[in-house]
C-alpha cells in the first residue's frame, strides 16, 4: 500500500532555539543558513537527487538569487524573507520551512478573489481608522493594481504557485496579515457601492493590540473551510456524509475505528460523500481502510496501488532513519510492514552506493490491467468527494484511489498542484532559528507533477460554508443516478 506522509510539527515536534539578538550579524547568518538550505536541498530532496525538473529549476535558479538576498541581509525581516522566498520557490508545500511565523498585526480586513476580482469579505468592527465596509472591490494597493501587488509583493514567499486556480484567492486572504516578511500594503483604493471609489490608509495594528488570538482565530475560521471531525452523518435517506479531516491516526485513530464500522453497515447506500476539505495528509492507509470497509478487503487493497506505480527513496543514513522513526510510531503501525521493507531496500542500496532506492515497483502493463480491474466497483455505494485547496500530499493519494473508480463524482474547488514527493524529513538550520522540511520519496503515477485535481464539478460559493456546500451537493447527487457505472 503506497505510504505518503506529510510532515507535521504534531508528529515530530521540534525545538527552536530563543531569538538572537539585536546586535546579530544578519547577513552572516542569512549566508550560513541559506548555503545549508540550498545544500541539504541538493543532497536530501527526492526530485534533486533524481533530477526532476520542478525542484531543480528552481533549486539552480534559487541558489544563485538566495546567495545574494542573504549576503544583503539587514535586518531579521531581510533574514526571513530570503529564506522563505528561496523555499518557496519551489511551490510544493512538501518542501518547507518553518521559522516561527506567527500573525503578528493586522490591518482589519480580509481579501479574496471573487468572480475574477478581489473584494473585502471581512471590515472589523469598532477599528480605530476607518475600514472599507465587506463587498468592497479593491481596485489598486500602494499605487499598483491589487493583482500586480499580489504578485509582486506576496507570491514570492507563497508555496502556492501562480498557475493554480485558487492561488489568487490564496494570496489576497493573506495579504493583509503581517507574519514578520513585510507584505502588507500601506493604503489601497476601493470602489464602494454606487460607484463611489475611496482611498483608504491600512495601518497595521498588533494583535496584542486589543485584538487577541481568539479572535484571528475565529476571524480566519470564516473563511478557512475544513471538514468536520472524522465520522458519519446523513445527508439524505441514500446519501451519507464522511468527514475525513486528516489522515493523522495520532489524533483520529479511534474515530476512524468507528467510522469503518459505521461504513460497513452502509454497503447498500446510494451514495458516500467524502468530505476532504483542509486534509493536508498523513498517512493513507487510514483513507484506504475506509474502501475496505465499503467494498472488501481485496477491492479495497487493489485500489490502493493504483495512486502510484513506483515509488523511490533516497538511499542515505538520513532517510533510512527518517523511516525508522515513522515505524517506530504507534500512529503508522499499520504501514510497519512496508516501512520495514523499504529500510531493507533503501540499506541493500546504499551498500551498493546507490543514490535512490525502487522500494515498490509496478510495470506499465501491471499497472494497466489494476486500472481496468478496478474500474467497476463491487455491488455498494457510489462514492462522491468534495476537495478544495487544503486537500494535499496523502489526501491526493486517497483521492487517486477513488477516482480510479469510474463512476465516481469529484465536487468542489481544484487542488493545488500534485506533488509526486512524501516521506518528509526536518533538517535544522545552523543558526538555529527554525527548520527547513523535504521529501526523501518520489512517487511515479498516472497524474502529472503540479498537476491539479479539478473536480467534475465545481462549486463557486463559499467553500467554508458548510451547511450551503452540503445542500448544494445533495441537490447535485440528488440528480445523478446512485447506481449508474
Amino acid at each position: 500500500m503506497t505510504f505518503n506522509i506529510k510532515f507535521s510539527l504534531s508528529i515530530l515536534p521540534l525545538a527552536f532555539a530563543a531569538s538572537a539578538a539585536s546586535a546579530t550579524d544578519w547577513s552572516e547568518v542569512a549566508q550560513a543558513d541559506m548555503k545549508f538550505a540550498i545544500d541539504a536541498v541538493r543532497s536530501s530532496h527526492a526530485g534533486a537527487v533524481s533530477g526532476q525538473i520542478d525542484v531543480t529549476a528552481p533549486l539552480e535558479a534559487g541558489s544563485r538569487a538566495g546567495m545574494i538576498e542573504a549576503a544583503n541581509a539587514k535586518t531579521e525581516q531581510d533574514y526571513r524573507r530570503a529564506l522563505v522566498r528561496f523555499i518557496n520557490g519551489f511551490g510544493d508545500p512538501h518542501t518547507g520551512i518553518q521559522l516561527r511565523l506567527p500573525t503578528l498585526a493586522w490591518t482589519g480586513v480580509v481579501l479574496d478573489h471573487i468572480d475574477g476580482g478581489y473584494r473585502v469579505i471581512w471590515s472589523e468592527p469598532n477599528w480605530p481608522q476607518p475600514l472599507p465596509p465587506r463587498g468592497a472591490i479593491v481596485q489598486s494597493c500602494d499605487g499598483v493594481w491589487i493583482g500586480t501587488y499580489l504578485k509582486s509583493n506576496v507570491a514570492p514567499f507563497s508555496n502556492h504557485s501562480l498557475e493554480y486556480a485558487t492561488t489568487p484567492s490564496e494570496l489576497a486572504r493573506k495579504s493583509m496579515f503581517d507574519i514578520g516578511l513585510g507584505w502588507t500594503p500601506q493604503r489601497c483604493t476601493f470602489q464602494l457601492s454606487g460607484g463611489v471609489v475611496r482611498d483608504y490608509a491600512l495601518p497595521l495594528r498588533a494583535i496584542e493590540d486589543g485584538i487577541g488570538k481568539a479572535r484571528l482565530s475565529e476571524v480566519q475560521q470564516r473563511y478557512t473551510a475544513q471538514a468536520g471531525a472524522v465520522g458519519l452523518t446523513p445527508l439524505a435517506a441514500d446519501m451519507q456524509w464522511v468527514a475525513m479531516p486528516n489522515f493523522n491516526g495520532g489524533i483520529s485513530a479511534d474515530a476512524y475505528a468507528k467510522l469503518y464500522q459505521q461504513l460497513a453497515a452502509h454497503k447498500h447506500a446510494g451514495w458516500v460523500v467524502f468530505d476532504l476539505r483542509g486534509n493536508g495528509g498523513g498517512d493513507s492507509s487510514w483513507g484506504n481502510r475506509a474502501l475496505q470497509a465499503l467494498y472488501g478487503e481485496a477491492y479495497g487493497e487493489q485500489l490502493g496501488r493504483t495512486s502510484s506505480h513506483t515509488k523511490s527513496q533516497i538511499a542515505s543514513s538520513a532517510a533510512i532513519a527518517l523511516l525508522q522513526r515513522y515505524a517506530s510510531l504507534p500512529q503508522f503501525a499499520a504501514a510497519k510492514p512496508m516501512l520495514d521493507d523499504s529500510i531493507a531496500k533503501m540499506k541493500a542500496a546504499q551498500e551498493r552506493g546507490e543514490p535512490m532506492a525502487r522500494v515498490e515497483d509496478m510495470s506499465k502493463q501491471e499497472a494497466d490491467a489494476l486500472a481496468a480491474a478496478v474500474r467497476k466497483r463491487p455491488a455498494g455505494p457510489r462514492i462522491a468527494a468534495v476537495i478544495d485547496r487544503g486537500c494535499f500530499s496523502s489526501c491526493m493519494n486517497f483521492l487517486q484511489q477513488i477516482s480510479a473508480i469510474a463512476d465516481t463524482v469529484v465536487l468542489g474547488e481544484p487542488t493545488i498542484g500534485y506533488s509526486p514527493y512524501g516521506e518528509i524529513g526536518p533538517y535544522k538550520l545552523p543558526s538555529g532559528n527554525g527548520v527547513i522540511t523535504l521529501p526523501s520519496a518520489i512517487f511515479a503515477g498516472a497524474q502529472a507533477t503540479r498537476e491539479p485535481f479539478v473536480p467534475s464539478r465545481r462549486y463557486h460559493g463559499d467553500m467554508a460554508d458548510e451547511a450551503a456546500l452540503k445542500a448544494w451537493v445533495k441537490t447535485t447527487l440528488t440528480a445523478i443516478k446512485p447506481a449508474a457505472r
